[in-house]
């Protein structure tokens, strides 16, 4: 399995050696040649088709997309599906910050956030947090308050009342 890094989405050559290698995949199990050639074994009846899984993570990537590629060299087996697919962490308003949609760092980093004051409001601490490589917010610092004459109500600052009790 092999990518290879583009911000041009009108490639119509790229040469076999600017791809990078991400892994060799391989069955899970061993076949002989009798069961190779019974290719494909399909879920009817008593014969069940085995199918394993592999995940693998292509992190720090820094341009507009990206090209995959599957290199088959005779192995007994068959690529039957492919899913590509990235995580992130959603947008959010936390203490008067909003955070946007964040990607995550791959499979172990923490991404730094820096979130923006709502409506009528000011930093009092800066916030931030901290996107985690499963998609969830961690460990929120600093916060927003609102400006005077405002005050918070579910996650945005609005204008008080300031009249006084009413006959």
């Amino acid at each position: 399995m092999y990518y290879y890094e583009s911000n041009n989405v009108n490639l119509w050559f790229i040469k076999e050696s600017q791809y990078v290698k991400i892994d060799t995949i391989a069955a899970d199990e061993s076949f002989t040649q009798k069961t190779c050639n019974a290719f494909p074994q399909v879920d009817v009846g008593d014969r069940v088709l085995k199918l394993n899984t592999e995940v693998r993570d292509i992190s720090n990537l820094s341009k507009k997309g990206f090209y995959l590629a599957f290199q088959d060299l005779g192995a007994c087996i068959a690529l039957v599906s492919v899913r590509v697919f990235y995580k992130k962490c959603p947008l959010t308003v936390l203490n008067l910050a909003q955070f946007p949609d964040t990607i995550t760092g791959g499979d172990t980093a923490l991404v730094e956030v820096h979130g923006v004051c709502v409506n009528a409001s000011e930093e009092f601490e800066p916030p931030k947090m901290y996107c985690s490589a499963d998609g969830g917010w961690l460990v929120p610092i600093g916060r927003c308050v609102c400006k005077p004459g405002f005050e918070e109500s579910k996650d945005i600052c609005q204008r008080e009342w300031g009249g006084g009790a009413k006959d």
